[in-house]
């Protein structure tokens, strides 16, 4: 049993499998649609880049930026970060994906 779960997990943790792969991002994407954005846009910046090299890097407030998309604040997510827009239309292209790969399985 204990191998079955590490099996799991480390399937989930890869992300390599679509199934695994759409609910771990569905579920990414309904926590940042629920959360309060004051809660969102208190995070520490969490960007390797910035920390290591002390310069600013591009990926700083592309979750802000999602987390607005997704409550409909466009003007607040381009401010977070304009890279949001199209980080989001290809995180919702590979569920799209994914999506249609889980169902052709089952055919």
């Amino acid at each position: 049993m204990d191998r079955k779960i590490k099996n799991i997990s480390s399937r989930i943790l890869t992300l390599s499998y679509p199934k695994y792969r759409f609910f771990v991002f569905l579920i990414v994407l309904i926590l940042l649609a629920l959360l309060p954005m004051n809660i969102v846009a208190k995070t520490h910046d969490l960007s390797i880049c910035s920390k290591t090299l002390g310069k600013y890097c591009y990926s700083v407030g592309i979750t802000r930026g999602v987390s607005s998309l997704l409550k409909g604040n466009f003007s607040q997510a381009i401010e977070y970060n304009f890279l949001s827009i199209p980080t989001l239309i290809i995180l919702l292209l590979i569920m799209l994906f994914d999506l249609r790969s889980i169902f052709k399985k089952k055919e």
